[in-house]
């Protein structure tokens, strides 16, 4: 035991040793079980939904909260038009990876070598990270934002000059900002601080407002998507509340907790919340001045949560404030000058440790089999398909695949491509004109069959149950139900 451990902290102490490639391959290690899905689950589908569009202005507006990036899976599409969804998957992986080498340089300049590698460790602790790292969502994108933005701001800072001449990095971090429109909250955080830091001369401002011109066609979507009423109802546990004091005190230990069991998984022990607040707050004690930027950006975040503005505690929500608590996680080990060997020890433990803990789990939602079990009845006047409203965009995707597709022009004149198949509607009870489109197939058609397909997860009542009541007081009667992956669901009913 004595020579294993002393061959593992000369293996440590090597020169040589690239920390990136343990990194690297520890990474690759971790994820190895949930990279490339045989179906993405209907969360990460939704974004493959604009590669339908037949134009790209039709598609800049569907992105919502990150424009540019749905853009990008749109141009992306036209250039690798089969298995689209693995090349982003893809894509993302290899944005996540410059994301730890990135961060590991971060850590390194303002600490040590050897905190940067725990620290950069850190992020592989984290199964919300690894998960959202495979992804078909811009998370990754956020993340890598955050380290880029933090870096762009300590190396302008550090100039003595106080004429603003980072313009290169500038339309990068405008490209950025662009594919997250939180990304342009938090850089507009970051250009204010280098502003106030640098006392840069009022003719610099005018360039600067130029360049960063472009983001403002897209600020107004910033609070209708960020504070989406449609999700309120949801996302409301990961508000701050402020009805009472008890209340004040419970949901700010709710989320805190929530977001450190999300940054850190097994490694974050709820009874010791306090030893992880105590040492999130060392370089405030230390009046620490780099850490001192970091503190603010959180702080408006938590302010934008108070304003129930940004939700926190959901898990993909804090990933981008992620490399923030880990940054001045490092700056409390540095400020602490612990002990070389107590170091290596942890590393020894972390790169141990990691690889025994509980894998990170993707939800697979396997529509595929569904498809299969259903395949007879596709485009068969006496069967109906009706997918819920949440598998609607999975549905889609994967059996425009099998059965094909064609043309279809909307309301707003876009034009883009459907599924072939006649016999199958949206079930979407809020959508006057949704169930009106099942009304009509149904009164034309008169189908003898119908098909719902669904997911109903655990201590839930899904959608397919409120359809399950429609199709009965139809007077069709339930013949059968499946159940496949984590909850997924056909039921069928006869006429």
């Amino acid at each position: 035991m004595n020579k294993l451990k002393s061959q593992s902290i000369e293996f440590l102490n090597s020169r040589n040793l690239n920390f990136n490639i343990i990194i690297l391959f520890l990474y690759i290690l971790l994820i190895r079980k949930i990279v490339f899905p045989i179906n993405f689950q209907q969360d990460d589908v939704t974004e493959m939904y604009v590669v339908n569009y037949t134009e790209l202005l039709c598609v800049i507006n569907l992105g919502g909260n990150h424009p540019l990036f749905t853009s990008f899976i749109w141009i992306i599409s036209r250039i690798f038009p089969s298995n689209i969804e693995y090349v982003v998957s893809f894509f993302n992986i290899v944005l996540t990876l410059l994301s730890l080498f990135l961060f590991y340089k971060l850590i390194k300049t303002h600490s040590s070598e050897r905190i940067a590698f725990i620290s950069t460790l850190s992020f592989l602790a984290s199964s919300n990270f690894l998960v959202y790292s495979i992804s078909l969502k811009q998370y990754p994108l956020e993340i890598l934002g955050c380290i880029f933005f933090l870096g762009f701001f300590y190396e302008t800072i550090k100039k003595d000059s106080r004429v603003f001449t980072s313009y290169r990095y500038l339309i990068f971090s405008l490209l950025l900002s662009l594919s997250s429109l939180t990304l342009l909250i938090f850089f507009g955080i970051i250009l204010f601080l280098i502003i106030l830091n640098k006392k840069i001369k009022p003719k610099n401002y005018l360039r600067t407002v130029i360049i960063f011109s472009p983001a403002f066609y897209f600020a107004p979507y910033i609070f209708k998507r960020i504070n989406n009423s449609n999700y309120s109802d949801y996302w409301d546990p990961f508000f701050v509340q402020t009805t009472s004091f008890n209340e004040f005190i419970a949901s700010i230990n709710f989320i805190f907790d929530l977001v450190m069991s999300g940054y850190f998984g097994v490694f974050y022990i709820e009874s010791l919340s306090f030893v992880y607040l105590l040492f999130l707050l060392i370089p405030l004690f230390f009046k620490d001045k780099i850490s001192s930027p970091v503190y603010l950006i959180l702080l408006v975040f938590i302010f934008f949560n108070l304003l129930r503005f940004y939700p926190l505690g959901g898990g993909r929500t804090d990933l981008i404030l992620f490399p923030l608590v880990i940054f001045i996680y490092s700056r409390s080990l540095f400020l602490l000058h612990l002990n070389k060997n107590i170091i290596l020890i942890i590393s020894i433990f972390l790169l141990i440790l990691m690889p025994s803990v509980k894998e990170p789990y993707y939800k697979v939602e396997d529509i595929s089999s569904i498809l299969e079990e259903i395949n007879q009845h596709i485009n068969k006047t006496d069967s109906f398909i009706v997918p819920m409203d949440e598998q609607r965009h999975s549905f889609e995707f994967y059996s425009s695949k099998l059965y094909g597709q064609q043309l279809s022009v909307l309301s707003d004149g876009c034009q883009m491509l459907i599924p072939d198949i006649f016999n199958y509607s949206v079930y979407k009870p809020q959508s006057q004109y949704r169930m009106g489109l099942i009304r009509q197939a149904l009164e034309e058609q008169k189908p003898s069959e119908v098909f719902l397909i669904g997911i109903e997860l655990e201590g839930t009542n899904g959608d397919i149950r409120h359809a399950e009541d429609y199709f009965s007081n139809l007077g069709y009667v339930k013949v059968s139900e499946k159940e496949f992956d984590i909850g997924m669901l056909l039921i069928k009913y006869k006429n």
